[in-house]
């Protein structure tokens, strides 16, 4: 093929607007070498690319040639939306925007490749997860929706097919092509042209009646992919699109805990309070639903019997998802009493019989993608712009014991694990910091943020705000500081919402 074939080719693609199937394998978009094509979605076709500066592979999401007609402006704009949406949130659970481009009329945007299935193929090849591995899903979600609302943007689309699991354990929410940016969007209406917004199967009350959505439609859409998961089938089917959002509309779905008694309660009534019909009546924010999430993963942890497995402190009295009617109190109440031992025995049995959670092993040394570069420096650099977990972990890998790169990386390896909720790991890495010697100084001001942050997210913001006072910021890197800084903003608005706060 001659220097100038793939742009006689793009030409010819970027020409021709109607009926035309786009094939730009083999062709190269900006410093993006196609290697072949990964799928179609409702906007855009996907291809898997090089990208030929920093040596890796990405993914090349281009506008479809056969959707331009005389909506043309409106569809690039929603698509250059979608860049922007995603292209500002910078979190391990979302998936990455690289670079958004333009090449003779043909609009593209390369993104991080993420090689592994979505959760819909996993559920297809597996089936329903065992609670561990649900719990290890639905917190990496709910991280990526808290910072996505915390961003003032609205995905509108979360459902199965977009929530992407990495070969090496990591949960990536993508494809924010419906995202609406809460204070920035020109026009309220980009995100009503051209298609129906959302998924059916998965979409919110609110949305189906074209009301105004906030990061609580984003919560129903994530009780109900939830539900899916947890049942292995949605909560609500039907012949036809509207038959479903009808459905969503007037309908309560079966009961999960009927559907899975293995499951703790207050894990079904977190899902049951995620569906609530009114959207008054679900968890106003992600970071409420995390929290909730991270207490029922510790108590399985460290005590599967605990009673605060059943119940919790849920109020779900005034729910629209509460699925006892109230006339029946008696007599679940009588029930229960002898249900729950059976429930607690299944539990036990379930959890015995579970299935591996293939995230629990470490990744082959095959699986590692990073490629070791020549020094300490040039990794480093590398790791900065990639700028993933993966690509952190590398530095350490290969340059263990570099005076000044390797302690760096360790910190922003830190600083992802908790982005991620691994924290028992996170913990580990804290702990390898704070049995340095008292001297070193840079190690004892990291392990004591870690400790701090590891306090605020189990709930003790005094503790934390504690911890983190006593971080000397002098010697803890930049992205260690301004980590820090989110936490201590936090503890002050929680200990100043808190009851009991002075």
């Amino acid at each position: 093929m001659t220097d100038s074939a793939p742009d006689k080719t793009i030409h010819q693609v970027s020409s021709s607007r109607h009926g035309l199937t786009m094939d730009l394998t083999d062709q190269t978009l900006g410093e993006f070498r196609i290697l072949r094509r990964l799928g179609k979605g409702g906007m855009a076709e996907v291809y898997l690319a090089d990208q030929n500066s920093i040596k890796r592979q990405v993914a090349v999401k281009v506008l479809r040639a056969d959707l331009l007609d005389e909506k043309d402006q409106v569809l690039i704009k929603r698509f250059e939306q979608e860049a922007t949406a995603a292209g500002g949130l910078s979190h391990p659970n979302i998936v990455q925007v690289y670079v958004v481009g333009d090449q003779e009329g043909i609009h593209y945007i390369a993104q991080e490749y993420v090689e592994g299935p979505n959760l819909k193929e996993y559920l297809q090849k597996k089936g329903p997860p065992d609670v561990k591995f649900a719990l290890h899903v639905m917190r990496q979600t709910a991280s990526a929706l808290q910072a996505a609302a915390e961003a003032g943007i609205v995905h509108r689309d979360i459902k199965p097919e977009n929530i992407m699991l990495t070969r090496r354990g990591e949960v990536k929410v993508a494809d924010f092509g419906l995202a609406q940016l809460s204070s920035k969007t020109e026009g309220g209406n980009l995100t009503q042209v051209g298609m129906t917004m959302g998924t059916p199967l998965y979409m919110s009350p609110e949305q189906i009646h074209g009301k105004k959505v906030d990061q609580r439609s984003d919560l129903y859409s994530f009780g109900v992919t939830c539900y899916h998961m947890l049942a292995g089938r949605p909560p609500f089917d039907g012949d036809s699109p509207m038959s479903i959002a009808v459905k969503h509309l007037n309908e309560q779905a079966e009961p999960l805990s009927r559907i899975r008694p293995d499951l703790p309660p207050r894990l079904t009534e977190i899902v049951n309070r995620l569906m609530s019909k009114k959207i008054e009546d679900r968890p106003q924010n992600a970071a409420e639903v995390l929290k909730d999430l991270r207490q029922i993963a510790k108590l399985l942890k460290e005590d599967p019997d605990s009673p605060e497995l059943q119940f919790g402190d849920l109020d779900l009295s005034d729910s629209q998802s509460r699925l006892i009617p109230p006339d029946l109190g008696k007599k679940v109440a009588v029930l229960l009493g002898g249900v729950i031992p059976i429930l607690l025995v299944s539990a036990g049995i379930g959890w015995m019989m579970r299935t591996p959670d293939p995230f629990a092993a470490p990744p082959r040394e095959d699986e590692f993608q990073i490629k070791k570069e020549e020094s300490a420096a040039r990794q480093y650099l590398v790791a900065s712009k990639i700028n993933n977990l993966e690509a952190w972990q590398a530095v350490v890998k290969y340059f263990p014991n570099d005076p000044e790169y390797s302690d760096k990386a360790r910190v922003q390896v830190l600083i992802g694990l908790i982005r991620e909720d691994r924290l028992p790991e996170a913990e580990e890495m804290i702990n390898e910091f704070a049995v340095r010697p008292p001297s070193d100084k840079y190690a004892q001001s990291v392990a004591q943020a870690g400790r701090g942050i590891l306090a605020h997210l189990d709930g003790d913001y005094q503790k934390s705000q504690a911890l983190i006072a006593q971080a000397e910021r002098s010697y803890l890197p930049p992205a260690m500081v301004n980590f820090l800084q989110q936490f201590e903003e936090k503890n002050a608005e929680m200990r100043a919402e808190s009851p009991e706060s002075p």
